[in-house]
């Protein structure tokens, strides 16, 4: 890995952004007091590569308060790649990192392609692969961390090795090794299920002899069924023939059967008949009997309903003029609802204000307890505002002093330094700048800095004891503030009730006022129409006139329904006259047909005799051919098992026979299968093979023998060079 270019800012003790640009030089020295920052560009690099350094969490970030994150960004070639790695830290917040890549590509707006995974740990494994090692072998393989010289030295045996492999990039090996061992399971599993599908056919295999007895047997015993059923089904023909014979009586049965029926029931349809017609002409003779009276009956109806003619005209008249009364009538209702409506909403508008009159006095009072409320709320503001004033300065003091004291610490920690290296030093140099210095003069410049020193000192301890006392005062003076927190709410509720109740003193006012120029009066004027009925004037004289001609008219209600009442009950005579015309025309017909049906009767009777005499000789036939008939049933049920024995035994001889034959496909896959494992055992072998080269004993493990010479000898020429000879290194 080659750096190119370190951003940092906020980092350690970089407060302000710094660029290094490593492109300008190959090798390089860096010096300066401490604290200047020389080991925080090593930190740097480790904590953009892999999050780590001297320090952890937000102790990285630079303590001046107007640091709020620290960043670093790392540009670096590895491998013929451009790689940028840009770590951040926020005060208080989730860390980040991004990971990007210069892409090949010309003309893109933004030539970093970004390879940063989901999460944090997900990137920071990212760069891991990429670089292919971690914090301590980078540590390890690229500069000594500070007190951490012979960290390499001092590690376990197996650690060493661990890190040399990751320097070599042998971690391949592994990878190498862990596809060898899954590929020699899977090999393994595929052959334990290759030796149990030949297990499974040689155990087919053994049955073979017994497989072709049991079907030389079975086909004997197909062969004796079929004769078996042959010689049932012969058996259930005949009994079929015989019961077909017998249904063909029964059906013949059946039509005689249909036929008797039929005649029974023709008559019993003439008898029916002829009671009918007989009954109808008895009828006919009973009214025929009594045709003077239906007839005297019938004309006193007609003289009725002339009468009743006569009263509907009169009553139609009567009508018409009635329907002109409700005009008036309802122009007269109408006027009295209206009337009656407003007076109800006038004494509503009465009964409220009264209500409302009676509660100004109440309101007033109202008013002046909200007057004082909100000038005591008004109080309690102004006090609140001083009171978050005071808060706002002892925050800003304690701020102030919380920064203030590292920076003195560190002031003093320097004037310490300062004043020992004077007083230590026994030449006539200056120890701090080089330059001549006289006894008078050291001594001078000792008390000079001491004084500083102690007023740096008490300026600690006063920033000390403010920082103390800090959270007590600000508890108190919040729980003051808490009591006042609702103010703002309660002053703004108190002048929205002071103004509302204001504004209900106003309205009842000037309701008041309205109600004793329009209200009042109206109500006066409404009441006495209402008690004198003096409204809807035409109304009434129309009203009047109409009553003057329907009594002139004379039409009378009682006359009318007594006439209305013998119409209806002398329609009857119509109904009685109809019927006697009725009878004198029938009489004649219906005599013809009783006559008629008289004859048809005596046919009919002969005909069911002669129907019921063949059905009876038809029954006596089937009863005695019943008597002697086989069971069909029986026999189907017979043909029906020995057929059903017969297929089960076809379907076994089937399966034997399929068994049989199987046997030569199982010879060829057994061939097949043992040829496939030994394949696969030999496969086994060679992966064995390649697991222990590529192990940690195999490959990597020569690889380390032949660098280990080779890292000995460039390590003694560097520390010899170094030391002048007097340090070496043996592995």
């Amino acid at each position: 890995m080659i750096p190119l270019k370190l951003k940092i800012a906020g980092f350690l003790s970089y407060r302000e952004p710094v660029t290094l640009d490593f492109s300008g030089f190959n090798l390089a020295c860096i010096s300066g007091p401490n604290g200047a920052g020389k080991s925080a560009l090593l930190d740097a690099i480790t904590w953009a590569l892999f999050g780590q350094a001297r320090k952890r969490d937000e102790s990285i970030i630079n303590n001046h308060p107007s640091v709020s994150a620290a960043e670093v960004t790392l540009d670096f070639d590895y491998e013929g790649n451009r790689y940028r790695v840009q770590r951040t830290n926020p005060r208080g917040k989730t860390s980040s990192v991004e990971f990007f890549i210069l892409s090949a590509l010309s003309g893109q707006k933004d030539p970093w392609k970004p390879l940063t995974e989901r999460t944090l740990r997900e990137t920071d494994q990212k760069i891991q692969e990429t670089l292919r090692m971690d914090f301590d072998t980078f540590t390890n393989a690229s500069f000594f961390l500070q007190g951490k010289a012979d960290q390499f030295a001092m590690a376990r045996p197996g650690e060493r090795k661990r890190i040399l492999s990751n320097i070599l990039g042998l971690e391949i090996w592994e990878v190498y090794r862990d596809s060898a061992n899954r590929q020699r399971r899977d090999h393994e599993q595929q052959v334990r299920e290759l030796e149990g599908r030949l297990s499974e056919i040689q155990g087919e295999l053994d049955e073979g002899p017994q497989r072709i007895e049991r079907l030389e047997n079975l086909q004997t015993q197909l062969a004796e069924l079929t004769k078996q059923r042959e010689e049932r089904a012969e058996i259930l023909e005949n009994v079929r023939r015989i019961h077909a014979a017998l249904e063909d009586q029964r059906k013949l049965l059946g039509t005689l059967h249909a036929q008797l029926e039929n005649a029974n029931r023709g008559y019993q349809h003439t008898l029916a008949t002829l009671q009918t017609r007989r009954k109808e002409k008895a009828g006919y003779d009973e009214i025929l009997a009594q045709a003077d009276s239906i007839e005297a009956a019938y004309e006193a109806w007609q003289g009725t309903r002339k009468a009743l003619a006569a009263m509907e005209e009169l009553a139609a008249q009567y009508r018409q003029r009635e329907s002109l009364r409700q005009a008036p009538l309802r122009e007269m209702h109408a006027e009295s609802a209206r009337l009656t409506q407003e007076q109800k909403g006038l004494e509503e508008q009465k009964a409220i204000l009264e209500k409302a009159l009676t509660e100004t006095e109440a309101l007033s009072a109202t008013i002046k307890a909200a007057q004082d409320k909100i000038e005591t709320m008004q109080n309690q503001l102004a006090q609140r505002e001083k009171l978050e004033d005071e808060i706002r300065q002892l925050q800003a003091d304690q701020a102030e002093a919380k920064a203030e004291n590292p920076r003195l610490k560190e002031e003093m920690g320097e004037l310490r330094e300062r004043i020992d290296q004077l007083e230590a030093a026994r030449s006539t140099d200056c120890p701090l700048c080089g330059q001549p210095l006289a006894e008078n003069e050291r001594k001078e410049l000792v008390s000079a800095l001491t004084k500083k020193g102690e007023a740096l000192r008490d300026r600690f301890y006063q920033n000390k004891e403010l920082l103390s006392g800090f959270e007590s005062q600000l508890k108190k003076m919040g729980a003051r503030l808490a009591d006042l927190k609702g103010v703002d709410r309660e002053l703004q509720e108190a002048i929205r009730q002071s103004e509302q109740v204001k504004n209900q003193l106003t309205t009842i006012k000037n309701q008041q006022t309205v109600w004793e120029e329009k209200g009042a009066p109206r109500l006066v004027e409404i009441s006495k129409v209402l008690a004198q009925e003096t409204f809807a004037a035409d109304a009434r004289e129309r009203l009047r006139a109409i009553d003057t001609e329907l009594v002139e008219l004379g039409y009378d209600l009682e006359a009318h329904e007594a006439l209305r009442q013998a119409e209806g009950a002398g329609r009857e005579a119509e109904a009685n006259l109809r019927a006697l015309e009725q009878a004198r025309a029938a009489l004649a017909p219906i005599e013809r047909e009783i006559n008629g049906l008289e004859a048809q009767l005596a046919e009919q009777e002969q005909a069911v005799e002669k129907w019921t005499k063949d059905h009876a000789e038809a029954a006596a036939r089937i009863a005695s051919a019943e008597s002697d008939l086989p069971d069909l049933a029986q026999a189907e049920s017979s043909l029906h098992d020995i057929q059903e024995q017969e297929n089960r035994t076809r379907m076994t001889v089937g399966a034997a026979r399929q068994k049989v034959a199987v046997l030569e496909t199982l010879k060829q896959r057994k061939e097949k299968f043992s040829e496939e494992r030994e394949q696969v055992t030999q496969r086994i072998r060679d992966l064995k093979q390649l697991e222990r080269a590529f192990g940690k004993d195999g490959v990597p493990a020569l690889l380390i023998e032949q660098a280990l010479p080779e890292i000995i000898e460039t390590t003694n020429d560097l520390l010899s060079r170094l030391t002048n000879g007097y340090m070496s290194i043996n592995l």
